[in-house]
């Protein structure tokens, strides 16, 4: 019988899709959860039985993807400056160690450089707003 073994998050990588040469997020500290949550619709009623209410699923979003990293490329940081001003949907895609994806089309919701103290080192943090349905898969 096998067991199975968690798998580090050390070795994941974050890209956005580019024409001709895909722009690795590099320098990430933390790649926020990406998924599926439900909304819901409250269904009670005056009539709902034992007193506890009653719900049906409505409207599937992804959410958002947090980022934060650390500043070691000002043309990158650059980059995610101007996507964050452009406001456009750009396709983007992580990848894991062990072969799993998850791809999805964003927005920069928010971008900006953390708090610069004296023992400090230059960070960012942002956050990716994902627009409809994002696509799991995973190869071996």
């Amino acid at each position: 019988m096998s067991t199975a073994i968690a798998e580090k998050s050390m070795g994941v990588k974050l890209f956005l899709e580019k024409a001709g040469d895909d722009l690795q997020i590099a320098h990430l500290t933390t790649i926020g959860e990406i998924g599926v949550e439900s909304e819901e619709i409250d269904t009670t009623s005056l009539d709902s039985p034992d007193g506890y209410r009653e719900f049906i699923a409505s409207l599937k979003d992804a959410g958002e993807v947090s980022l934060e990293g650390w500043i070691k490329e000002e043309s990158a940081f650059d980059e995610m400056v101007d996507l964050a001003d452009a406001q456009t949907l750009e396709d983007w895609y992580m990848e894991t160690p062990s072969g799993s994806k998850w791809e999805f089309t964003a927005f920069v919701k928010m971008f900006k450089e953390s708090d610069n103290t004296i023992d400090g080192v230059r960070g960012f943090t942002g956050t990716l707003r994902v627009s409809g349905k994002p696509e799991y898969s995973y190869s071996a």
